[in-house]
């Protein structure tokens, strides 16, 4: 990569250091609204459901593929809670990803308009100068909402007073990606709740469970608005393949496959895309209702991840210093 995209009169040269901060900062702030939401229906579900039904807090670890680090003694709430949002040192948390907005949206300042700038100063200042709010069932609620609302904020905004060009093509990519993975995360750890196999103990609350796992990638609405039964094999085509949703796999892909048609030297990106696209049209949803969905999760996170790799190879630089990763 020679430091920039192939620029046209229409379009003028994006730095590729650019390209690659919007590209970032997409992904930040889609994981910070993302674990606000993960971590807001998970506790709403600990305390509708009694101790019997026996839910710990080590899904939420499990969604993000973390562990929790030697400052913590034990998987209490506390812990895992204080680690997936506040923790700077858990590149997952919520605290981490608004500092890498912060980070690359000043590092794009060039082509940013001033009111996201303004409000990713208010994000930051939310997220970093009220202690440790989320530690607390008392003010935890509150937060999480003032995170998530923030972050849609700033994505409307700049959705809707940006350019739309490279650097917004980067931006929007960063974002669908990002949902694609937690939707598969979130689909892979719950597995057992969406094909109607929970554990013994969680068994009387399955619709709970089912309820708040849809609600945690925010699509338990728009699944009730299909108005067909809440049964594993119609839960797992919305998730994957629901073309009206916004938030299923296949959407975010095709997203992100339109706004890769704007860029240059699109081909391997695109191509990876697609091998996504196939991969969930070929999947035999009926047979992962009652298989090894786990392992279907697995193969689409990899699928998926080989399209960040295209991108990066294709238009970022080979030693990135530029972003927090």
């Amino acid at each position: 990569m020679n430091g920039s995209i192939a620029a046209s009169p229409e379009n003028p040269i994006l730095l590729s250091r650019v390209a690659e901060s919007a590209y970032w900062a997409g992904r930040y702030l889609e994981r910070a609204e993302g674990m606000a939401r993960l971590i807001k229906s998970h506790s709403e579900l600990v305390i509708d459901l009694p101790r019997a039904g026996g839910l710990g807090w080590e899904p939420l670890l499990a969604v993000v593929g973390t562990e929790l680090g030697p400052e913590y003694d034990l998987h209490t709430e506390e812990a895992v809670v204080d680690h997936l949002a506040h923790n700077h040192g858990n590149p997952g948390s919520i605290c981490t990803a608004i500092e890498g907005v912060h980070y690359n949206l000043r590092v794009t300042r060039s082509v940013m308009p001033i009111e996201a700038a303004e409000l990713i100063i208010e994000l930051h200042t939310i997220a970093n100068n009220d202690g440790r709010p989320a530690n607390d069932r008392r003010t935890r609620r509150q937060w999480l909402t003032n995170i998530m609302r923030s972050c849609q904020t700033l994505s409307a905004i700049l959705n809707d007073t940006m350019t739309h060009d490279d650097a917004f093509s980067f931006f929007t990519i960063g974002r669908q990606l990002e949902r694609a993975d937690l939707t598969t995360r979130v689909l892979d750890v719950h597995a057992g709740v969406l094909t109607g196999r929970p554990t013994d103990a969680l068994a009387p609350y399955t619709g709970l469970c089912w309820a708040a796992t849809l609600r945690s990638v925010s699509m338990l609405q728009a699944f009730r608005r299909r108005g067909v039964s809440a049964s594993p094999t119609a839960t797992l085509e919305f998730l994957l393949n629901d073309n009206n949703c916004p938030r299923t796999v296949r959407s975010c892909i095709d997203e992100a496959s339109r706004w890769l048609l704007e860029l240059p030297q699109n081909h391997e990106a695109i191509t990876a895309c697609a091998a996504v696209g196939s991969f969930l049209e070929d999947a035999d949803v009926e047979e992962l209702a009652i298989g090894d969905l786990h392992g279907f999760a697995d193969r689409l996170e990899v699928a998926i991840s080989e399209i960040h790799q295209k991108i990066h190879t294709t238009w970022f630089r080979p030693a990135t210093t530029a972003v927090l990763s």
